[in-house]
């Protein structure tokens, strides 16, 4: 009995196969995303290659920043030319509405018409005034106080 190995209850040896296996997958993971090591090139021809191909993707760049400047020129230009077009534009309408002929008024006060005005009238107004419920509780509460 003492060289038999003790046997786990079977949630516990559930739970340690269970952290064996996320262990496990954590481990492969970390090694999947491992950054590789960046060795600099030992002799002279890597070396040079190695500034060539810089030499090349700095100019690639260039280009594209360059290209990139031109269109951001023209679209300002082109912003700027429309802005002065609308400008003129608006400034030709103004001064078209400002020139117009102005036609002399169709109508004409005369002494012999008169001018209607509001006059207030001296009788009270007649409004309805309706009763609330509680209004006509305490009417036929008094009412009924009364008999």
């Amino acid at each position: 009995m003492e060289n038999e190995p003790t046997r786990l209850k079977r949630w516990e040896f559930r739970k340690k196969k269970k952290l064996e296996k996320r262990r496990e997958k954590r481990q492969l993971n970390a090694k999947q995303h491992e950054t590789p090591k960046v060795t600099a090139p030992t002799n002279e021809t890597e070396k040079a290659l190695e500034q060539q191909d810089y030499l090349k993707a700095k100019a690639m760049w260039e280009e594209r920043e360059e290209k990139f400047h031109m269109l951001a020129m023209a679209k300002k230009a082109a912003r700027e030319k429309q802005e002065k077009a609308k400008a003129l534009s608006q400034k030709r309408w103004q001064d078209t509405l400002l020139n117009l002929p102005l036609m002399p008024p169709n109508f004409t006060v005369d002494k012999k018409s008169t001018l209607k005005t509001f006059v207030q009238s001296n009788q009270e107004p007649v409004i309805s005034h309706r009763k609330t419920y509680r209004e006509r509780f305490l009417e036929k509460k008094f009412a009924s106080d009364k008999k």
